[in-house]
């Protein structure tokens, strides 16, 4: 219905028409219709945190941020994950959720890509994974919560370099 219809056409009204059943109903599983939407996106959306088999690190990270700025670009899925991370703002419950199950994850694929190449000796060992991931993740929702065009994967890659560069 989200993906379809866009934002506004998932309210819990639209939600529980279409799915037959009472308002009471959804409210009993979901406490808001962003809540429903956000769960939504992470089930069409789960392997984009998989690294890809064989890959170097900065191929693996690479791959990260490229399906990050993918899934965000997506016409469908983009305007529904900035209406839900706008709703973060006033709701603790989906800002948790949202953390735990969308951002927290991402993250962590990234940061453990990145201690991998420490520990193999691509990158320094004084590396601030915290710092170099927030480098890494943070213009794609930048860029999506501004209204601004993802970048390409030439820039993806300049990103990624631009970053992996400062710490070799």
């Amino acid at each position: 219905l989200a993906l379809a219809g866009g934002p506004s056409a998932a309210t819990v009204d639209a939600i529980a028409k279409r799915a037959e059943v009472s308002r009471t109903t959804i409210y009993k599983w979901w406490p808001s219709a962003p809540a429903i939407v956000l769960e939504g996106l992470l089930d069409s959306v789960r392997d984009s945190i998989t690294r890809p088999p064989g890959s170097t690190s900065v191929e693996a990270v690479t791959h990260h941020v490229s399906a990050l700025f993918g899934i965000l670009a997506d016409p469908a899925v983009g305007p529904l994950l900035r209406n839900v991370i706008a709703a973060s703002a006033s709701d603790p419950a989906i800002e948790h959720a949202l953390l735990e199950q969308w951002i927290t994850p991402r993250r962590a694929a990234v940061a453990d890509t990145l201690r991998d190449a420490v520990d193999r000796g691509e990158l320094p060992s004084d590396v601030d994974i915290e710092v170099a991931v927030d480098a890494l993740v943070s213009p794609p929702y930048y860029r999506l919560m501004f209204g601004m065009p993802p970048l390409d994967g030439a820039a993806v890659d300049r990103l990624v370099q631009t970053v992996w560069q400062g710490y070799a």
